[in-house]
């Protein structure tokens, strides 16, 4: 019955609408897409009977009438032999894309590798405007001013704007989904004061130096265990990047501070591409048995270093889940013209050996 009533449900038209009222169809289809036209007294009467009839607006077919929506997605690959960070993000927005190919909307790919491609490619797409596109999902590496213009301009523009993994607050009207990334600090520290003793040495990853986001992960990380367990002492390794190069200054950093000290007792990988060069330097030593990883995003490699017991967890920050999110939420607001938040929210989960195998790593 409650099956019979759905597909009842959804063939509720603009037509039975108006009939039930005993107004025309343009006067209802004015009311549910907010135009002027009918007055407010109308308007309440009409939504409050669209939705007493169970009136599902089939924007499928609206969208054969409408031009294609396209929409630029400005953001990073990886170059590794295995999926990385941007790489799921990519996978989540064609997921999404695919699943929503009905309502006739179009990804335009745009793959940079720093804010310079980034800044070059955003003014491509703002030069071209909306009559070219109708919304941008990109990202910012550090806020730099530049990028932010362009944002800005994109917004006077018209074209809607959405940036993963910040929370841009000026210029006014951008899409965020937040990168929590005080939160995502403080779960790795709370992780790491229930996997050491009271004293000994945690190696942390500087991270980008340059960057808000990997500032906050690693300041929140610091003061929980400053707070929680001041027993263990901090040292901050140097040389995040981005190159494939997997013995460069951070594995070389790290290899030199587990020769001067005897008390490590965990690292901690604040980035996914910090990842392997921990691994490598903590073998290099022979020291595996007596130091905990715990690495950031769970990805090929990390389940592996999960089952093989190099890693005792990892902090996945749902990049899959974060492109999934963007892309449905620039639908939402380019097609079915519903009301999206400023900013948006994805959990953040530990992976340890034995529920790793759950998440969707594509």
């Amino acid at each position: 019955m409650d099956d019979f009533k759905k597909k009842a449900s959804a063939m509720v038209t603009i037509k039975d609408i108006s009939k039930k009222i005993g107004v025309s169809s343009v006067s209802v289809h004015r009311a549910l897409k907010g135009k002027e036209g009918v007055s407010n007294e109308l308007r309440a009467k009409i939504i409050e009977t669209s939705k007493e009839m169970g009136y599902v607006e089939n924007y499928a077919a609206a969208s054969i009438k409408r031009k294609t929506e396209r929409v630029a997605v400005v953001l990073p690959k990886g170059k590794w032999e295995k999926k990385m960070y941007f790489d799921y993000i990519w996978l989540g927005i064609k997921k999404s894309a695919k699943e929503l190919k009905g309502l006739n909307v179009e990804i335009i790919p745009f793959v940079c590798d720093d804010e310079e491609q980034q800044l070059t490619q955003l003014k491509e797409i703002a030069g071209e405007g909306s009559d070219s596109y109708g919304g941008v999902i990109t990202l910012s590496f550090t806020r730099a001013p530049e990028i932010l213009m362009q944002l800005q301009r994109l917004l006077a523009l018209n074209i809607k704007v959405l940036v993963i993994d910040d929370h841009i607050t000026t210029p006014e009207g951008l899409m965020c989904i937040h990168p929590r990334e005080v939160q995502v600090g403080k779960v790795a520290a709370e992780f790491a004061s229930l996997v050491t003793p009271e004293t000994g040495r945690v190696l942390v990853s500087g991270g980008r130096s340059d960057s808000k986001i990997h500032e906050g992960r690693l300041n929140s990380f610091c003061d929980y265990i400053r707070e929680n367990k001041p027993g263990l002492t901090l040292e901050i390794v140097k040389g995040y990047t981005r190159k494939m190069n997997r013995k460069g200054e951070l594995y070389r950093n790290a290899c030199e501070a587990l020769d001067k000290y005897d008390d490590i007792c965990l690292m901690y990988a604040l980035t996914s591409h910090d990842n392997v060069a921990f691994v490598e330097a903590l073998e290099r030593r022979d020291k595996l048995s007596g130091v905990s990883i715990i690495g950031t995003d769970l990805n090929e490699e990390t389940i592996e270093f999960l089952k093989q017991k190099k890693m005792v967890a990892v902090i996945d920050q749902n990049p899959y889940k974060k492109g999934y999110m963007a892309f449905n939420a620039m639908v939402d607001c380019l097609i079915k013209k519903l009301q999206v938040p400023d900013v948006m929210l994805c959990k953040i989960d530990i992976a340890l050996e034995n529920n790793a195998e759950l998440y969707n790593v594509q």
